[in-house]
């Protein structure tokens, strides 16, 4: 039987009501390695799982997803960030897009969105990862 493995998964927010909700609407697609309750937790995750893709929180305690993710721009290259908030305004998702993460979802989208734009994330990161080479 050839199975093919499910993209790693790193979800990161401070919330464990959301972390628990998250890892039940996803578990069925995604392979969670991870969850990490602030910044600086994302970014030692990161580094050490390095994940396919990271959806991780606005405000986290310890710098927040600003910080999360630009530094793991450098510590996991490889993983496509999905920023997760319930403050859609545009200045947000702008500076997070800014500081590298790729997507945008906000809290209390279903599972199939979720899904979908992880997975969207993921192909999108792939393909800026090959246009770089």
């Amino acid at each position: 039987m050839n199975e093919q493995a499910l993209p790693r998964l790193l979800i990161a927010d401070d919330d464990p009501v959301v972390v628990s909700m998250l890892c039940a609407q996803l578990a069925d697609s995604f392979d969670i390695v991870a969850a990490a309750r602030d910044a600086e937790d994302a970014i030692a995750l990161a580094t050490k799982h390095q994940p396919d893709v990271a959806i991780i929180d606005v405000q986290m305690p310890t710098g927040g997803g600003l910080r999360a993710t630009k530094e793991m721009q450098s510590h996991a290259p490889g993983t496509a960030i999905v920023v997760l908030s319930a403050d859609e305004s545009d200045g947000v998702v702008r500076d997070m897009i800014g500081a590298g993460a790729i997507a945008y979802v906000r809290k209390g989208a279903s599972s199939e969105e979720l899904a979908v734009t992880l997975q969207r994330a993921i192909d999108a990161h792939a393909q800026l990862s090959h246009l770089a080479e």
